[in-house]
């Protein structure tokens, strides 16, 4: 039984690899080294959050129906592979805008399929599945880290472009490893198999999942305006750009630390009150960076790993206790899809922003503007929580069985 949750650890640590060679310094690589606007960067971005409101129609069609969800997986990281080794080669706004969009389609349902095995192969999933994604937050530490290693000492103009071919080649590594991964559920060949996946629909309409989904989506609008701004932002404070993906990595620190304290902050707390934690989290965190106090800045950055793990996963959490087998899969991916529609316009309007607080000439970003937007979003999103939403029942969860 340790040995699946290890195999499972392990593939949680190789997808979020993959995703950190790249998605912290994205903005900053186009705006540097292609010279994109804060406008065409946030174009670029929104393109990752489209396939959310399709995709996941397709792959919980897909996955587990047509083809398990462990075989899906392998499908989707070799084509991105592929798809990241393209837009590696492209400089001109329009290429890299189709390329990243079609790699956002090919790798758009990872996360939820990761999510969706590790359910299906853990037979208490809701108490070992903190666990297990701990294993990704290290993969995205790690991935920061190894960058650094690789390019040690040789700072160019060309920097933050080998990103992605560290990224292409992760996105093998995890092809490769996910072949000796069994199916954890079955095809039954004999089922009849419908157009739309119903049994995963009717999770998701449950009035509770979709107050909590609004509620996500301004977290999300905040969260884009970090992932947007946070690599620009230590480049105004004097950061290189091979220092970069390491110092926000800091902020995946508290998130293992989180995650490990996740079970017992639920035991103690209820979903609710750990909600608005995380919620809170996100508040403090912008107020730090509307100081501009570089003393303040790692506090600041390791917040964004306790928004994470009291927020997005304990709703993630919650949701599987609302699934069963056959609607596990699809309930993750139409979940996501409610997410993409905060990705989608949180990284338009975080773009737009960004142009709006630059100064023509110099094209630097005015954070003090632009932090308050997100620091605004944080807030209503605390307030929703706060006023909005009744406690919900989630399965009691010890300390250590998360960390087992």
């Amino acid at each position: 039984m340790r040995f699946k949750y290890i195999r499972l650890s392990t593939m949680m640590f190789l997808q979020f690899f993959v995703f950190g060679c790249t998605m912290p310094i994205f903005s900053l690589y186009m705006k540097d080294c292609l010279h994109f606007s804060g406008a065409q960067s946030g174009i670029v971005l929104a393109m990752s959050a489209i396939p959310a409101f399709f995709a996941p129609l397709i792959s919980s069609f897909i996955a587990d129906r047509l083809i398990s969800a462990e075989r899906l997986l392998i499908c989707c990281n070799i084509a991105g592979a592929a798809a990241m080794t393209a837009l590696y080669h492209q400089r001109e706004f329009y290429p890299v805008l189709f390329f990243y969009l079609l790699y956002s389609l090919i790798t758009g349902p990872a996360m939820a399929l990761t999510t969706a095995i590790s359910f299906h192969h853990a037979p208490e999933a809701v108490k070992k599945f903190g666990g297990i994604r701990l294993w990704g937050t290290i993969g995205w530490f790690m991935a920061a880290w190894v960058f650094r290693y690789l390019w040690s000492g040789k700072e160019t103009s060309e920097t933050l472009r080998s990103a992605l071919a560290l990224s292409a080649f992760s996105s093998v590594i995890i092809s490769v490893y996910a072949t000796t991964l069994p199916v954890g559920l079955k095809l039954d060949k004999q089922a009849k198999i419908t157009l739309f996946p119903r049994d995963s629909i009717k999770v998701v309409l449950q009035p509770e999942i979709l107050i909590f989904s609004l509620i996500s989506i301004l977290i999300t609008f905040a969260d884009r305006f970090y992932m947007f701004g946070a690599a620009p932002f230590l480049k105004t404070l004097g950061f290189s750009d091979r220092q970069i993906l390491p110092v926000l990595s800091f902020g995946q620190i508290p998130e293992i630390i989180g995650l490990g304290v996740l079970g017992l902050m639920l035991k103690k707390f209820g979903l609710k009150k750990t909600l608005l934690i995380g919620a809170f989290f996100e508040i403090s965190r912008f107020l730090i960076f509307l100081t501009g106090d570089r003393n303040l800045l790692y506090l600041g950055i390791s917040f964004h790993g306790f928004t994470y793990s009291y927020f997005f996963i304990p709703l993630t959490m919650f949701l599987d206790t609302r699934c069963d087998k056959y609607s596990r899969a699809g309930a993750h991916q139409l979940f996501s899809m409610i997410g993409g529609i905060g990705s989608f316009a949180g990284n338009l309007l975080a773009g737009a922003i960004a142009d709006l607080t630059s100064a023509n000439t110099l094209n630097q970003i005015d954070f003090s503007r632009f932090w308050l937007v997100a620091f605004l979003f944080s807030v209503a999103a605390f307030s929703g929580l706060l006023f909005f939403t009744a406690e919900q029942e989630i399965p009691a969860i010890s300390t250590t069985e998360l960390k087992s």
